[in-house]
């Protein structure tokens, strides 16, 4: 297994399987394509590289039908290509962090 499948299957799978929503913030750009290469029919991937308005409405439209555990489990993962808020400032005006703040972000901590 290369460090592609470790990340995408044990860190970022199991992240969206204990939490429905992973918010990804990636200001080196480093994860964009993983992400993307993980949408499925349960696993919503939004990507505000493009454009925060449309993936923020894409959002949107995605969280009603996230199923958080259960056989049919569908879950919502953001890529955010930004550093992720540190502050309650920052947070404030990140219009992702309230998806972080019910599900997980990534990267969380030291590790």
């Amino acid at each position: 297994m290369g460090i592609r499948d470790f990340i995408r299957d044990q860190v970022f799978a199991d992240c969206l399987q204990k939490h429905g929503v992973l918010v990804v913030y990636d200001a080196d750009w480093r994860y964009r394509d993983l992400c993307r290469s993980m949408t499925s029919d349960l696993v919503t991937v939004v990507d505000a590289s493009d454009s925060s308005i449309e993936s923020r409405e894409a959002a949107m439209k995605a969280l009603p039908g996230i199923v958080p555990q259960g056989p049919n489990q569908r879950v919502l993962l953001i890529y955010v290509p930004t550093r992720p808020p540190l502050t309650d400032e920052a947070k404030q005006l990140d219009p992702f962090a309230a998806y972080g703040t019910f599900g997980t972000i990534f990267p969380d901590g030291d590790g």
